[in-house]
């Protein structure tokens, strides 16, 4: 086969026949067509949506915490709170996020005719 540009390489691939040349693990072996996942440590979506909410209530009581030191004036590393305060922000919108799109699934779901 005789490629001469990117374009003639495109047009010589035909779908379901792509394997990456990179390996999952990233060693050099030969390319793999099935990429190896690793078992999820709690092995359920329950207990990884739990995990996921026990770590954004814990950033949000940390913050809560260093917030009431801070105007306590018992901590002065204002640097150390504002972090902290973003941080919770940012887990608990990107934990609506994925309400609203777990929600916007079952909506989905439900809307479908059997």
């Amino acid at each position: 086969m005789d490629i001469k540009s990117y374009a003639d390489a495109v047009r010589h691939v035909l779908p379901g026949t792509f394997v990456p040349d990179v390996t999952p693990g990233g060693g050099g072996g030969a390319p793999s067509a099935t990429p190896e996942v690793a078992p999820v440590a709690g092995g359920s979506f329950k207990n990884a949506v739990k995990s996921f909410l026990t770590g954004v209530n814990d950033k949000m009581a940390t913050s809560d915490h260093l917030t009431t030191q801070l105007a306590a004036g018992e901590i002065h590393n204002s640097g150390k709170v504002i972090t902290s305060v973003e941080e919770a922000n940012l887990a608990f919108q990107f934990t609506l996020a994925v309400r609203n799109k777990l929600l916007s699934a079952y909506q989905e779901i439900q809307q479908m005719q059997v």
